[in-house]
Order: structure tokens, then sequence, then C-alpha cells
């Protein structure tokens, strides 16, 4: 029996994480974004200037007798930095040597979209010889930084559930559920902190739970701890939307080893994982350092004013009613009204505990919500968060992980009707948005009347005057085709074998 279940695990993961990383690099997008500067200074030239880049995006500015810099924190393009240097680097070269005029000045042209700066940023880069290139660096870190973080992500949810719910296909459907329904795919087009830092989140839970389940309130161990404090305090050196879930673990952590051994257990817990943090935190000191001259004050002191980063200290303020509520259901930003099947987590505390009905612990339910909750209050203090209707959902994504987890029983237990139909609908939601890079109606609305496509074709299709190109119709469903094929070659063996005997 172990050694059918175990051959099954084996066989689906490895096919999970090539499906993952497979469609996630197919939805990749040319966007080219804050992260993408340092991560391309960083892997090429080594330095965290990103001067040859000035004046391209609102998001760079300048430090005067500083040079130019990103006004956030450089954790993700850390990251994106190794598979840039390894191989998105050397695939531009080679583009470049075979084709030399992509890397000329050229005249302005007109991006077909109604949003002026769009058209900006593509002219200016074109003017300095950078726009084939930039938009080949934001493809390639999407490929090789962000959809493998996806497919390793959702590899964990599928071991971490199979220990849990006792079948190994359901378990499999559901960690692909997760990869495609939930926000994971659409902010994992190109690299961005808020996807990363969810995926770190979902890496410190799995360690304090345990890819098995362990008593409750036993503690994970000082390597598992170290590993939460390590994991979190990237998380900070990619985003301050970590500092909820740095609280909110430490608290965590703190409460089980009180209640297992008194305070000392507490204190030796704490101890150890505020070490791991603190290792890791060093990285931003060390960054801030070398870029500003002060290890502790972030980028946004140093930024030129902004209409949010004045209100209150550098964009905090009180939480707003409107963030509050928008972070949620706002239909151009809010969590819920991207992914509605994490709805149903609000369902699952009030299941009753059936034999065989898998439910998380209460405890762990509560430290869910908890973090919902601190991350909740924390976005809707971000005066920045006002920003988010012109990039979709994004500084709720992190807690996204947790919530897949939380509504899984609730899913389960839904009438078949109830939940294939939540199921469709959220699957709807993903993929428009992920296609279409607009709002929720607006994405809808787009695939019902241009049809589907690819984030790559709709760019090429809105640049077209400025580069000659031309996108057939079929071009969609051609890509669709070979994936498709690809994906049914790749699982027809595993499919055929029998999960649970």
């Amino acid at each position: 029996m172990t050694t059918g279940r175990d051959g099954f695990a084996r066989a689906a993961s490895w096919r999970l994480g090539l499906t993952v990383w497979l469609v996630y690099a197919v939805f990749a997008t040319t966007n080219v974004v804050r992260e993408t500067y340092l991560a391309i200074s960083l892997g090429g030239q080594a330095s965290v200037r990103v001067d040859p880049y000035h004046d391209l995006h609102p998001d760079l500015f300048e430090f005067p007798g500083r040079g130019w810099y990103i006004n956030s924190n450089p954790g993700t393009s850390i990251l994106g930095a190794v598979p840039y240097a390894l191989l998105v680097r050397p695939a531009i070269a080679l583009a470049t040597r075979l084709r030399p005029g992509i890397a000329a000045p050229k005249p302005p042209a007109t991006y077909d979209d109604p949003r002026p700066n769009r058209t900006r940023f593509m002219n200016e880069a074109r003017a300095r010889g950078l726009d084939v290139i930039l938009g080949l660096a934001a493809l390639g870190t999407g490929v090789t930084l962000m959809a493998p973080l996806g497919a390793l992500s959702a590899l964990l949810v599928f071991l971490w559930l199979r220990a849990r719910i006792g079948n190994d296909r359901r378990a499999l459907g559901l960690a692909l559920l997760y990869a495609f329904a939930t926000p994971m795919l659409f902010r994992a087009a190109f690299i961005n902190q808020n996807a990363v830092v969810a995926h770190l989140v979902l890496g410190a839970w799995v360690l304090k739970t345990g890819l098995s389940p362990r008593p409750m309130g036993a503690s994970p161990g000082a390597r598992p701890l170290a590993g939460i404090g390590l994991l979190l305090g990237y998380a900070l050196v990619c985003d301050y939307s970590a500092i909820p879930f740095l609280v909110v673990f430490g608290c965590w952590i703190l409460y089980d080893g009180y209640r297992r051994g008194g305070a000392g257990a507490a204190i030796r817990d704490g101890a150890t994982y505020t070490a791991g943090a603190l290792a890791c935190i060093a990285i931003l000191f060390a960054y801030q350092w070398v870029a500003f001259g002060h290890p502790l004050w972030p980028a946004q002191r140093y930024m030129p004013p902004t209409e949010y980063s004045v209100r209150g200290w550098l964009g905090f303020t009180i939480p707003t009613v409107q963030l509050l509520v928008g972070n949620l259901f706002d239909p151009r930003y809010g969590l819920f009204a991207f992914c509605p099947l994490l709805l149903a987590a609000a369902v699952t505390p009030f299941l009753p505990r059936r034999d065989g009905r898998w439910i998380p612990e209460r405890s762990q339910l509560a430290w869910i919500t908890a973090s919902l909750a601190a991350l909740l209050v924390f976005s809707s203090a971000t005066q920045f968060a006002n920003l988010q209707w012109n990039t979709g959902v994004r500084y709720m994504v992190p807690v996204a992980p947790l919530l897949f987890l939380a509504a899984v029983p609730a899913l389960t237990a839904m009438p078949r009707l109830a939940r294939w139909s939540l199921v469709t609908v959220t699957i709807a939601i993903s993929l428009a948005v992920s296609m279409m890079r607009e709002d929720v109606p607006t994405s809808l609305r787009m695939v019902a009347t241009e049809g589907p496509t690819l984030p790559v074709l709709l760019v090429l299709r809105r640049m077209a005057s400025g580069y000659g190109v031309s996108v057939p119709w079929w071009s969609f469903w051609a890509i669709a085709l070979v994936v498709a094929l690809s994906l049914a070659f790749m699982w027809r063996p595993a499919l055929r074998r029998t999960a649970d005997r």
C-alpha cells in the first residue's frame, strides 16, 4: 500500500512541478517593473545602482551624489539576478549578436493602449535601444524565477495536503487548483515581490506545521524554527508586507513554546526564530548601507515626495475604510474579487469534525485568521496601496496560500454543484485576468469579446506599428494545442496508476 502511494506521489510530484512551470512560463509577460532593473544591474554589473535606466520608471529615483535606485526592497531582485546572470543574459547576448538591430535606437511609435505612460515608456526605451532587451529580461526572469518558484509552491501544497487528507489524487487536484485558480498565476507573470513573499510564507507554514502532522503544540525543532526565521526574514528583504507575518509567526512560536515548556522554552524558541530572521534581515541593512549610506533607513526616506509618500509617516497612516474593504472586494485589486474561492476559508471553522474529514487544528485556523487580519490592517495603512488599481491584486497576495489551505475542508465538504460552480467561476476569473492583465470585469469582458490570448501575444499586437509584427488569430490556439499535447503526453502514464490501494 505504502509503495503504491509513494510511487504515485513521486510520479505526480515531478509532473506537477513541470506542469505548473510550463503553464506559468506560457503566461509570463514582458512587463518591466522596478525589480527588473535592479535584477539586471545585479546580474549584469554586480551593482545596486540602476543609472542606465533613469527616468524609465516612476519607481526609480536619483539620490543626489550616489546615483539612481529603485524605491523598494531588493530581495526579489537579488533572487532574479541569479537566473538572469546564468541564463537570461547569455540568451539576450546571443540574440543581439544574431540581430544587432535589437539594441539599436529606434524612432517613436505608438503602443495601442489608452494609458499614455505605456507609449511614453516604450518610446523612451526605443530611443535608448533598450526596448527589446528590457522586454526579454522581464520575460526571461518570469520564466526562470517566478515560474519555478510557483512550481515549488504547488509541490509544497501537494505534499502538505497528501499527508493530511489521505487521498493523493485529491491532493494533486487541489495543488493544481492552488496553482491556477488563486492569484499565484496572475502574480507569477513577471518578477514581483508579492508573489515571492507568498511563497516564503507558505514555506514558513510548512516548516511550522510539518509536512506530516505533528502533535498540537509540539516544537518543530531548532532547525525548522531557524528556517522559519530565515524565510520570513528574507521575505522582509523582499517587501515590508512581511512584517505582519514576522509578528504573527513570532507570537505563534512564543505561544506554543510557553504552553509546552513555560517561559524558558518560549525564550529559547523565540531566540532561535529571531536569530534566523536577523541573519536575513542583515542583507537588507547591508543593501541600504551600500545604496543610501545608512543601514536602517529604507528607500522611501530618500525618494522624492509623491502624492502618497507625504501622508503620515513615509506613506503609513491609520488604516482607511476604503482600503480595508477594497483590499478584499474591490474588483480592481480585491483579493476575494480575484479569487472568490478563498471565501470558503470562512466556512471551515464551522464544519463539524467527523471521522474521515480533515480539518486544520483550531489553533492553526486562528493563526491564519491572525495573519489575514494583520496583513489587511498593514496593507490598509499603506497609502501606496491606492495604486493597486493599475496592477491588480497585489498587497494581499502573501496570505493567499494560507487561506487556500484553510479553504480546502470547506471546498471538499460542499455539495458537488456548489463546489464546481465556485471552482469554475474562480478559474475563469484567474485565466481572464492572467491573460488580459486588467481588472476582473474588464478582463472577463475582453476575453468574451476578443477571445482568449496570452500576455506576450497581447503586447505584440499592441506594439505592432513600431515593430512590424503580425499576430495571427490562431496564435493562441496553436500554443494552447502544443501545451495541451505536451501535458497529455507527460501525464498519461501517471493517470493510469491507482493512487490509493
